[in-house]
């Protein structure tokens, strides 16, 4: 019997051993999928699409012509940008980079060249106002945000809200006069997107969904001001979201390339002639930035 209680013992060792390891080692985090081209934003003069990329680990800022060409990296960084806002001449792109819940906004000329910091804030995902003088952040935490107005290097902020719910997605009217952002009308509300003038008076809601179709969030808005294009995602349909254009006066909106497959289309930005949208979708697979009519139709894949 002692052979077989020898073998017993180093066999209970051994299993200890294992769970011991296993407990130890973590799991291998999952790879992140690859986004190759996401959250497109148009250059004021339409020439230009910025974007943003995990290709290469993080997100870093990208740019590219509408057609698919001269497409160039312009960072390199191990830190998550964001976009920030286009130079009104369409020759630098400011973006920031968060750490903790300091923002420093950074400004960079579309070959790449001549990167400077511009302003540090305390706040997150600022936004410059298209005449490049004042920036829209902010501060607290995710559900209850207050939004801040201040210079473009962060002086003398103004809060501009109550600051007791969600405030996302911040986008600038191209006169600067107000901002669209994704919000709720009460804590139990579902999303939905408001306009506000500049210092945060005159909020209202500007669309209203069908329920069976989804909730609307990230507002962009055409450069005359009088319609949003925003991102709905399916209720009904898993890994589904359109693009819709909301008239600002009427709330009334309207579905564009509708399908029922499982693909995504989301983050509009509008061309400056109000004819195109690009946007990012997954619809061949992974996460590019496409192109299509404002109607919809001939919808084309820019980042490859």
């Amino acid at each position: 019997m002692e052979p077989l209680v020898s073998t017993l013992i180093s066999l209970i060792l051994l299993l200890q051993s294992v769970v011991s390891v296993s407990k130890q080692t973590p799991s291998p985090t999952p790879p992140r999928p690859v986004r190759n081209g996401s959250l497109p934003a148009v250059s004021p003069d339409g020439s230009r699409i910025a974007f943003f990329s995990n290709r290469v680990g993080t997100n870093d800022l990208f740019v590219i012509r509408p057609d698919g060409s001269a497409e160039l990296q312009l960072t390199n960084t191990p830190e998550n940008e964001s976009f920030a806002g286009w130079s009104p001449d369409s020759k630098r792109i400011l973006f920031s980079i968060q750490k903790a819940d300091t923002s420093t906004l950074y400004s960079i000329d579309v070959d790449g060249k001549n990167q400077h910091p511009i302003a540090t804030i305390s706040g997150r995902n600022p936004v410059v106002s298209p005449d490049g003088r004042q920036l829209l952040y902010a501060n607290g935490s995710w559900t209850e945000m207050r939004l801040l107005l201040s210079g473009l290097d962060g002086a003398n902020p103004q809060q501009v809200n109550d600051g007791k719910s969600i405030a996302w997605n911040i986008h600038w009217s191209s006169d600067g006069k107000r901002f669209a952002f994704t919000g709720r009308s009460d804590p139990k509300s579902d999303i939905a997107v408001f306009v506000a003038n500049a210092d945060g008076s005159d909020v209202r809601q500007i669309s209203h969904v069908p329920l069976q179709e989804g909730a609307g969030q990230w507002p962009v808005w055409t450069a005359d001001g009088r319609q949003l294009a925003i991102q709905v995602n399916s209720r009904t349909q898993k890994n589904s979201a359109h693009i819709w254009i909301v008239d600002v006066a009427s709330g009334e909106g309207r579905k564009l390339a509708a399908h029922n497959q499982e693909y995504l289309d989301e983050t509009p930005s509008w061309f400056p002639d109000g004819k195109r949208i690009a946007f990012q979708s997954d619809r061949t697979g992974r996460m590019e930035v496409w192109i299509m009519n404002v109607d919809g139709t001939n919808p084309r894949q820019v980042t490859r």
